[in-house]
């Protein structure tokens, strides 16, 4: 960049004044957060938002960081037009095959709120050969740029010695071919025993997502054991084993709350703090009815409720130091496009077929093909269409919205591709991140 170029503050910009505590700048679309802390810096920028005209100089200290962090832009540039270039660049060309595996539609416990069926619905062996024969296929013909799975469920590791097969194979195809492996899973986190988290590592997992719904009262009320009995204290023991590792891992503990379960979260998450290290996470969401047996008697809390809640827990959250993924996930570019969207991410069920979304299983809509014993993967591209179309239209109201990096133009696409419109408050939306970010 050359001395002299006019610049200017970027749309997608929050600028949080923290009144004597300095300024947070928060860029929706490069996802950085600055704070601005010290006297002389404060002036100094709030001189160059209040100019008229903001000329780049290297020797600016403040506008060179502010101009690097892409808080100011060229005057000129098209912010929406280069929104538009990365998400091609990041969503829709993004070359790695994900594979979301449902090992098992069973679980080994009953979580009061789930939706799934908990039926005796398990993956074959000859699906997961089959989806071996798959990947090695693909990438001798080097379709993808690398292989990331995901295993669930039910519970995935239901299936644990054909779950370890899959993985052996899939890892020893992707070291062949010389391309990143990865995988997670998300799970309830009882079976993952010492001995299993053990080998599990040494296939390359390293990410889980595990819930425990606050302490062991309420965990265990929500989320209790097929046999009707708690799950909170095995769980615990479990991560209590991968913390007292060396190893390079991280787990989201993730929570379901509601009124209930909120009363108790200073609790819970002052038990986190002082359990486990900083390879382990938080996330949190309020509880929903997806469609459960129990949907009419679970008590949840509105969307506002909701939003309210996230940002008091998310402060506390901040005094404890532990690390807040819902940050991650609500701040940083198209971190809220679902996975559905995206052209290379297949959810596998038991059968073969191949999905796109986990709410609606055995919808016909979301089955979009199918895996076959000679590793041939049939699609229906008018059906994946549906799901992972770039709309070529977008409402006049995300595009001027300052969230619109986050989720270009929509969350989830299920009720989308079954006709239900998706309705958002633009407005509602920016300050409700503006309030998540302030906390930061």
């Amino acid at each position: 960049m050359e001395d002299g170029v006019r610049l200017k503050s970027s749309y997608y910009n929050f600028i949080l004044d923290k009144k004597e505590a300095g300024y947070i700048l928060y860029n929706s679309l490069s996802g950085v957060i600055i704070s601005i802390t010290e006297p002389e810096e404060i002036k100094r920028m709030e001189d160059i938002f209040s100019g008229s005209r903001i000329l780049y100089n290297r020797q600016d200290e403040i506008i060179k960081l502010l101009y690097e962090k892409e808080i100011l832009v060229e005057y000129d540039r098209d912010e929406l037009e280069y929104l538009q270039f990365l998400y091609e660049q990041e969503v829709v060309k993004d070359q790695v095959l994900s594979l979301m595996l449902i090992t098992t539609r069973q679980c080994n416990l009953r979580c009061v709120y789930c939706y799934e069926k908990h039926e005796n619905l398990a993956m074959s062996l000859d699906v997961y050969k089959s989806l071996i024969i798959y990947i090695e296929n693909s990438l001798k013909e080097h379709k993808y740029s690398g292989v990331n799975i995901t295993l669930f469920g039910g519970e995935p590791f239901i299936e644990y010695n054909n779950v370890v097969y899959f993985l052996e194979n899939t890892r020893r195809i992707c070291n062949q071919y010389n391309v990143p492996f990865g995988a997670g899973a998300t799970s309830n986190g009882v079976l993952i025993t010492p001995g299993r988290f053990e080998k599990l590592y040494s296939l390359g997992v390293t990410y889980y997502q595990i819930t425990i719904d606050g302490p062991d009262s309420t965990h265990n009320k929500y989320r209790k054991s097929a046999d009707g009995n708690g799950s909170f204290n095995k769980i615990i023991e479990n991560l209590k084993y991968m913390n007292s590792t060396d190893y390079d891992f991280e787990v989201t503990i993730r929570t379901n709350f509601n009124e209930e379960i909120l009363k108790l979260a200073k609790k819970f998450y002052q038990f986190i703090a002082e359990n486990f290290d900083n390879r382990f996470h938080v996330y949190y969401e309020g509880i929903k009815k997806l469609g459960g047996e129990n949907d009419k008697d679970l008590e949840v809390l509105d969307k506002d409720e909701v939003s309210e809640s996230s940002v008091d827990i998310a402060a506390y959250i901040k005094q404890l130091g532990i690390k807040n993924d819902v940050i991650d996930e609500m701040t940083m570019p198209f971190s809220r496009v679902c996975y559905a969207t995206k052209h290379n991410n297949y959810l596998i069920d038991y059968d073969g077929s191949v999905l796109k979304c986990t709410l609606s299983l055995d919808d016909d809509l979301n089955k979009i093909g199918k895996i076959y014993k000679d590793g041939t993967m049939e699609i229906d591209d008018y059906k994946h269409s549906k799901w992972a179309g770039k709309k070529t239209q977008m409402p006049e109201e995300c595009k001027q919205c300052k969230v619109l990096p986050l989720c270009y133009g929509g969350r989830c696409c299920n009720g989308r591709v079954h006709g239900i419109s998706f309705e958002c408050n633009s407005r509602k939306q920016e300050q409700e991140l503006a309030n998540l970010i302030s906390i930061i």
